[in-house]
């Protein structure tokens, strides 16, 4: 049997709206992957995010490969160990910092196990509680990370439009080496403009010898398109933004609360 690949969208594609993954979807995924198939989750979260809810929602299967930060990082997690890593440079990183003071933004990045942000908000609280992450306060958020980081997240809970400037300025400053997208309308991520769910697509099945024809990929957001454009394949939700559907192959007929995944699973995968 062909191996066959699905690149796996976590929040509105494989996690209900409640941050779950219904026993029904797991068993199909698990069937999915003794069949011979892997499943690759493709993340802007970052790793301990997913980790988390990978560990107990029953996703990690032998050989597990993740795609995380929205491509900028692909982790082996039975060797413990990154295939691939890309960052911020330390100077755009702090100047995208100042530009989200300017606007009176949260903004967050992130070491290997925490949030690094600067104080206690709304915006963080919501965050902690869509991923399970904590959080570390400092004064100075690149200070505390040291290194360059795999990516900065502004967040607004009001509404897309106080992230627009900020989105414009970081590509008009800073567009030759990073992109800002978003991820949902209160998520504006910035990270390596090389970097993408799609390019890590590409990054993975090189690694495994699968060629392109052989990935099915399922998304919701913005951050989805690219590599919705890079699969064999590219599955939106029925939940998807409406410019996410436009890059789809299938759309499903049930959305993100309703296993909608499925719908993709039973027709792409032979079980």
């Amino acid at each position: 049997m062909s191996e066959k690949i699905l690149f796996s969208d976590m929040d509105g594609t494989l996690l209900t709206s409640d941050k779950k993954v219904s026993p029904s979807l797991q068993r199909l995924l698990t069937k999915m992957v003794h069949a011979g198939n892997r499943l690759v989750l493709t993340s802007g979260r970052s790793l301990g995010s997913i980790l988390n809810v990978a560990q107990r929602s029953g996703l990690l299967f032998p050989d597990t490969l993740i795609i995380t930060t929205n491509g900028n990082e692909v982790y082996d997690y039975d060797g413990r160990q990154f295939l691939l890593r890309k960052t911020v440079p330390m100077d755009i990183a702090q100047g995208v910092i100042d530009l989200a003071h300017k606007y009176g933004l949260h903004i967050q990045s992130y070491n290997d196990s925490h949030v690094v942000c600067e104080k206690d908000s709304s915006e963080l609280a919501h965050y902690k509680k869509a991923t399970g992450m904590d959080a570390f306060f400092t004064d100075d958020i690149m200070g505390a990370i040291k290194t360059p980081p795999n990516k900065l997240l502004a967040i607004s809970l009001e509404s897309r439009s106080r992230l627009e400037p900020l989105r414009q300025d970081v590509i008009r400053l800073y567009g030759d080496s990073v992109t800002a997208m978003f991820s949902c309308d209160q998520y504006l991520e910035i990270f390596d403009k090389t970097a993408g769910k799609g390019n890590a697509i590409r990054f993975v099945c090189d690694y495994l010898d699968v060629p392109l024809s052989g990935a099915v990929a399922a998304g919701d957001a913005e951050n989805d398109i690219s590599m919705l454009d890079m699969a064999g394949i590219g599955v939106a939700m029925a939940n998807a933004d409406p410019q996410v559907k436009a890059h789809a192959d299938f759309i499903t007929e049930h959305d993100n609360d309703h296993d909608g995944l499925a719908d993709a699973i039973l027709k792409y995968f032979s079980l």
